[in-house]
Order: C-alpha cells, then sequence, then structure tokens
C-alpha cells in the first residue's frame, strides 16, 4: 500500500495500531504476573479485554478503510484480503463469546465494506458483495461454534460433577455417613507419613460394638443399623478435625489419631466408651443400650501394621468382659472372641 496509499495517512495509522498493540501487550503482562486462578480474580480482567479487543479491532477496520486507495482495486482487494485473515483469526480465537466475535468482525470488515460499496467501480462492488457474504457467512459459523463449544462445556462440567459426586460416593460409607474403609486407607497415608517424618506419635483405636449380632437376633435389622449410625455420630462428636474416622466393616470402626500418644489416645478411647455407654439408642421399642470394646495401640512402623496391634487389643477388650479399653500387645491372642 505504501505506494499508493496516502503516507502520512499510512503512519497516522501505523502509529495508532502501535498504541493499540502496546496497550493489549501491556494488559497481557499485568495478568501473567498477578495470574488470578479464582472466578471473581479472572472476571476483573474480561472487561479491559474486552475493551482493548475493541479498540484494536476498529483501529484495523478503520484505519484501513481510511487507507484504503481509491483507484487501484488491486490494492484494494490486498487490504481487504489482510482484513479478512485477521476476521477469520478473530472467529478462530473467540468464537467461545459470540457477541465478541460479532463485535470485532463487524469493526473489522463493515468500514472498508461499505468503502468498497461506495465505489463507482463495479468491480470493488463485487468485491464488497463478497467480503459481505463472508461476514454473513461468518456471522453463522460463529453461532455454531459458540453453541457447540457451549455444549462441550456444559457436558464436561456435568461429567465432573458426576465424577466427583461418584468419587464421595465411593468413599462415604452409605449407613454412617463416615468414611469408608478404601477412603480411610488412602487419607490416613498422608498424616501417618507426616508423623513418621517429624517424629511425632500416631495412634489407633479399634472400636467394636458388642453383642452386635444379638442385637440383630432379637431387635432386628433395621434397629441394628439404626445402633451403628447413632454410634458413628457418638464416635464422630468425640474426635478432632485432624482425626480420622471410617466404619472398617460391620459393627466395627477404625480410628486414627495423629500427633496423640498411648496415653493420650487411651484417653479418647475412654471418652469415646462412656459415651456410647451413657447414651442410649432411641428406639421406636424404647432406649437400647449399647456399649463397645476398644482396642488402643500406638507406633510408626506402618498403618497396617498399627490398626493390625489396635486390634489385638481389641480380642483383649473382649476377653477382659468387653465394655473396656485396652492397650495393644504385640502377639495375637490364643483364640477368637466372639462378637
Amino acid at each position: 500500500l505504501w505506494p499508493a496509499a496516502d503516507r502520512a495517512a499510512v503512519v497516522a495509522w501505523l502509529a495508532l495500531l502501535a498504541i493499540a498493540s502496546a496497550a493489549r501487550a501491556a494488559l497481557f503482562v499485568a495478568y501473567r504476573a498477578r495470574a488470578p486462578k479464582d472466578g471473581p480474580g479472572l472476571l476483573a480482567w474480561e472487561r479491559p479485554y474486552v475493551w482493548t479487543l475493541l479498540a484494536s479491532s476498529a483501529t484495523w477496520g478503520l484505519g484501513a478503510a481510511w487507507i484504503m486507495p481509491k483507484g487501484s482495486l488491486l490494492h484494494q482487494a490486498l487490504t481487504i484480503f489482510v482484513l479478512v485473515g485477521m476476521a477469520g483469526a478473530a472467529l478462530a480465537a473467540y468464537s467461545a463469546i459470540r457477541k465478541l466475535v460479532v463485535a470485532t468482525l463487524v469493526l473489522v470488515l463493515a468500514p472498508a465494506t461499505l468503502r468498497l460499496f461506495a465505489s463507482p467501480d463495479v468491480n470493488a462492488n463485487l468485491v464488497g458483495v463478497g467480503v459481505l457474504l463472508f461476514l454473513l457467512s461468518s456471522f453463522r459459523a460463529s453461532r455454531v461454534i459458540s453453541d457447540t463449544l457451549q455444549q462441550n462445556f456444559q457436558m464436561t462440567h456435568a461429567l465432573r460433577e458426576a465424577a466427583a459426586s461418584a468419587e464421595r460416593i465411593a468413599s462415604i460409607d452409605a449407613l454412617t455417613g463416615l468414611t469408608n474403609r478404601r477412603s480411610f486407607e488412602e487419607r490416613a497415608e498422608s498424616p501417618f507419613q507426616f508423623c513418621q517424618r517429624n517424629a511425632l506419635p500416631i495412634a489407633a483405636v479399634v472400636i467394636d460394638l458388642d453383642h452386635f449380632k444379638q442385637i440383630n437376633d432379637t431387635r432386628g435389622h433395621a434397629v441394628g443399623d439404626e445402633a451403628i449410625r447413632h454410634c458413628a455420630k457418638l464416635i464422630q462428636s468425640g474426635l478432632r478435625r485432624s482425626d480420622l474416622c471410617c466404619r472398617w466393616g460391620g459393627e466395627e470402626f477404625v480410628v486414627l489419631l495423629p500427633g496423640t500418644s498411648l496415653a493420650q489416645a487411651e484417653v479418647v478411647a475412654e471418652e469415646i466408651r462412656a459415651t456410647i455407654e451413657q447414651t442410649p439408642v432411641p428406639t421406636g421399642d424404647g432406649p437400647l443400650r449399647v456399649t463397645a470394646s476398644l482396642g488402643v495401640a500406638e507406633g510408626m512402623e506402618t498403618l497396617e501394621s498399627l490398626i493390625h496391634r489396635a486390634d489385638l487389643a481389641l480380642y483383649d477388650a473382649k476377653r477382659e468382659g468387653r465394655n473396656r479399653v485396652a492397650r495393644g500387645r504385640a502377639t495375637a491372642p490364643a483364640e477368637a472372641i466372639p462378637a
């Protein structure tokens, strides 16, 4: 365009383009420096981003129409070629926001297109018709792309929500709302390793409801389920936020106490035992008194070994008469005591 256009106009246009580009570059640098990650932080940048984009698009569209030579169809076609390329890039880059795409396309192409229609040259008018058809088809394409992207976004969001929900369901015991055994074993690794690295004590408590089979046989499984739910709430209410509690299986629960010595764990276990004993299960046939036996162990060997030793202590509590707390021991009892 330099030989055929008004050079002063070209220089002025290039200067305006440089200013608009510098403003957008400064915006990008500031955004990268702050790197917002949350929703409100990102939305705060939306308005300046849109305004700088529209200003840059208007500079391209109005400036190109201003400097486009009147008497040279070749130079006019070259100008339109560049603008159509800009419009195509905008369509590809901003298609997720259809209104922004439409505004950008209009600002980039409309001024030069009107200039072509205003020309007495029929060939220039025909070029304008071609640009207009491209503009209309781009509007249609932007709608299709935007709708497709929106559907994909909604589907992706729904899939993520479903996956998160499935993960939550898979990690929670349906009867008690406590963590289940699989999830407990996964979550317990982190505090267990933390205590190992920092030479902190860690203790486990294994809890088993006494004579639970008798409750099921005499009062029914519905009452048995209610007893499990009731005791789960009582156990959870006596723990810290840093403690982990799960339903290990059946009427058995496991509690992990990070940063807790054996003596401290015995105190916690005794409080749980007393709370269960003193808080009957409300049922339709009147309160049901439930007791529990608890085994306590402390150690830093492995999570599996720690729970195993607490389970051995539970057998001791059963053997010694139930409704009591027993410390961990190194070997298993000679014979199992029924629940």
